[in-house]
Formats: C-alpha cells, structure tokens, sequence
C-alpha cells in the first residue's frame, strides 16, 4: 500500500489525480489518499477505485503507525509530513515530496520571494527523503539539500472533453469564444486575498466575449450580471481551460500548468503572498512577456486593453508554452513503482536508477 497525502487546492489534487492515474496503469498496489475532507467528492469522481482517508494534523500524530505501514509515503506538500519523518527514524519507508517553484535567487528577488525560496529547501529537507522538484525547463544547477534530489517535468493532465462540449455545459453556443475568470479553490487559509477586489474589476472590463467564471469548493458565494456564466466545478480542470480565449487568474502553479499544457493565454492576478509573486515571476521569465502580469493599481480601462493585447499575442504565448515538457506524471509514477519496493537503507543505491528515470539530465548540472 502507497499512502498519498495531498494538499487542499486544486493545483495539489489535479496533481495527485495525474500520478496515481499514472502509477495504476504500470502498477497493481494499491494507493490510499488523504486529502481534506472538502475535496474527497472531486476526488472519487476523478480516482473511483481509490481509498480516500480524511487527513488533519491531528489525525497524522494519533495515527503515525498506521501511516508507517506504508511501502512509500508521497506528499503534495504538507508541512506535517515533518512530524512523521521524525517519528519513523532511520528505518521505514521511504518519503517522497512534490512541489513546484524556482529555488535559485538572482538579483531580482525581493526579501520576500528570497524568504520563500528558503523556505522550500528548509521544508524539503524535514518532510522528504526525495524530493520531486517541478521544473518549466532543465534545470541549470542542482540546489545543496540533505535530500535526495530529483528535477521533473510538470505534471499535468490531458485534455478529456472536446471544446464544444465544454460549451454546451456552460450554455454556450458551439464556437462561440470565452474568457474565464478562475479564483483558485477558494477554501483554507490561502485563498485569495485579493478575489472580490478584481470580480469587482472584471466585471467593468469591455470585451465582446462571454466571461465565465470557473467555479470554487463550496461555490462563488457573490452575484454577478446576468451576462456572466457561472461554470460547474469540472473533474477536469484541462477541459475548461482548453475551450477558453483567455484565462484571468490568480497566481498559482497548477493554473499555470494547465494554461501551459493547453496552449491557454494566461493573465496573472497580483500577488498576494511570496508564494505567488514566485509563481508570477517564472510566468514572466517563460513568456518574456510583461502583458501577462496585472498591476496591482491598473485601470479598468488599461486593463480592458491589455486582455485585447494578450488575445492578439495569443499564438506567441503558445508557441512560449510549448518549449515546456509536461510528462512530470509518467516519472512520478516509475517512480512511485521503484520506491515501493525499497526501504529507507536501500534509497541512496536506487538514488541513482531514480535519476535516470527523468528526461532532465542531471550529469552536467553544477552542485
């Protein structure tokens, strides 16, 4: 048994929706996931054969032996994971993490994203043995950590619902185009600050296209003009990004992924938190694009006119998109399969087969 522990919001789930997916059509072991308990709905409509658990911290310190029976423990990417890390010791099983974000700081770091970063190698340190490191591109170098290290690609999901039918769903005519305006999940302590400031802004926006909004756990609780399409909220997240012009978002990995995996032009919220200002910065740095960031104290009128701009540059942003390998999920998966039948003693002599299983050549990188 493979115990998965996943984070609250979408980019998290739809990330452990593609690795298990994955991992059963190589594997016959069994995945165990534990999410919060909001999300377990959106999960067994995505993953029906699979045990979904309810996980808080409190259920992770009662019940550590039972997570420790696990042949591996992956985690998308919960800071709780530390307390069972130290629990475990020096013999059990192996415990892989995922996550995504640049890691370097250069010159154009702020003391807040500097923060970050650091916070990333300190968590990736206490709470994994391996650490899965989501990369838009090779990585140049490789970071100094006491974990093991392995770079990969992002992991996305495909396309499962033509766009026509998508716009049927929504009420739509077949080819009649849309923008989506997409808040995230919008539960726990991380939702977007920011949120009804700019659906109160996108409203104002003049465009001649349709504006849906994609829909949260627990629905949009605001009203909108009766012009305004309020989405389902989709099993898979691909398939409403994949049918839109133009998606307006606040900055996340998952939603930058699947704009990327979609060919999706994506215009990025401000952030709010060092978290997200990361994200927004390695938009900015792979489409070399200023149009795709939103200022903060930008007019309605700017605004309207940098959403016409960014449609026009649509086939640029594209073609920026495609340089980005997407097969994050079949590594993750080889991966899984390998770690599951070594323990904790065995890792540093897999270390080396594990590496080989990514596209991201590590030989040449600097320490």
């Amino acid at each position: 048994m493979i115990h998965y522990i996943v984070g609250r919001n979408l980019g998290h789930l739809s990330r452990c929706v593609a690795n298990v997916k994955k991992f059963n059509q190589i594997s016959d072991q069994k995945v165990k996931v534990f999410a919060f308990k909001h999300s377990h709905s959106w999960l067994r409509s995505n993953l029906p054969k699979a045990k979904i658990r309810s996980f808080s911290k409190e259920k992770l310190k009662d019940k550590t032996k039972n997570f420790l029976k696990a042949k591996l423990i992956m985690h998308d990417w919960r800071k709780e994971v530390e307390w069972l890390k130290k629990e475990r010791g020096k013999k059990g099983p192996v415990i892989g993490g995922i996550y995504h974000s640049e890691m370097f700081t250069t010159r154009e770091d702020s003391d807040w994203t500097t923060k970050f970063k650091h916070e990333i190698h300190d968590v990736s340190e206490k709470t994994t043995d391996i650490f899965f490191h989501m990369n838009l591109l090779p990585p140049y170098r490789t970071p100094k950590l006491s974990t093991f290290y392995v770079p990969i690609p992002i992991i996305s999901r495909k396309v499962s619902m033509s766009p026509q039918k998508v716009r049927k769903v929504l009420g739509l005519k077949s080819s009649e185009p849309f923008i989506l305006i997409h808040m995230g999940g919008g539960v726990g302590p991380f939702r977007y600050k920011y949120m009804d400031e700019w659906y109160d802004r996108l409203m104002k926006v003049r465009t001649p296209y349709r504006m849906v909004v994609a829909n949260q756990f627990g629905g949009v609780r605001r009203k909108f003009p009766k012009s305004v399409i309020q989405a389902p909220l989709f099993p898979n997240g691909p398939d409403l990004i994949n049918a839109a012009e133009l998606v307006i978002s606040k900055p996340g990995m998952g939603i930058m992924i699947d704009c990327i995996t979609t060919g999706t032009p994506l215009l990025s919220l401000p952030a709010d938190s060092k978290e997200r200002e990361v994200k927004n910065m390695m938009l900015q740095d792979l489409t070399n694009n200023p149009l795709c960031i939103a200022s903060k104290k930008t007019s309605v009128h700017h605004l309207s006119r940098q959403i016409r701009s960014l449609l026009d540059q649509s086939q640029l942003i594209k073609q920026s998109f495609q340089q980005v390998p997407c097969n994050g999920a079949e590594v993750v998966a080889k991966c899984m399969k390998k770690l599951s039948r070594i323990s904790l003693e065995d890792l540093p002599d897999a270390y080396p087969e594990i590496l080989r299983l990514s596209p991201f050549d590590m030989q040449h990188t600097k320490r």
